[in-house]
């Protein structure tokens, strides 16, 4: 809807079936599923550049991963010399580690969590072999 003098548009939910969180499809879908609808050619380029900018984020480099890495063990010694339940050190170690390569990173929750229960980030129909060009070529 939209005001007819100041030509402002006055977007609020008006479909009951769409949902901004439903936790089963996050579950299912393994990522992010806030929904919205996109009513203006603004909102549309607004979420095209964000997604352009979300998915050419750069990578970390090595050396601060491993800085980073430096610094949490520095700072958490007692916990690699706790002894006595090095389960619970362990665990607080590694949590303590993703939390800060995340926050250097920039990544999402849900991308951390794929990574750490050991799911694939990618999927396909096909069994790919590696292909060693250079031997191939000498060979020749």
């Amino acid at each position: 809807m939209g005001d007819p003098a100041t030509g402002a548009l006055k977007m609020k939910k008006g479909e009951a079936w769409i949902n901004t969180f439903s936790p089963l499809i996050t579950y299912l879908f393994r990522c992010n599923t806030d929904t919205t609808s996109l009513l203006s050619g603004t909102a549309i380029k607004a979420m095209v550049a964000y997604i352009t900018n979300y998915i050419t984020k750069p990578g970390l480099n090595t050396y601060s991963m491993f800085d980073t890495i430096h610094q949490i063990f520095e700072q958490n010694e007692t916990l690699l010399a706790n002894k006595e339940n090095m389960q619970a050190s362990a665990r607080s170690l590694v949590t303590k580690l993703v939390n800060a390569l995340m926050a250097k990173l920039e990544i999402s929750s849900p991308f951390a969590c794929l990574y750490l229960l050991g799911n694939p980030d990618y999927y396909t129909s096909h069994t790919f072999i590696n292909f060693y060009w250079k031997s191939f070529v000498l060979k020749a």
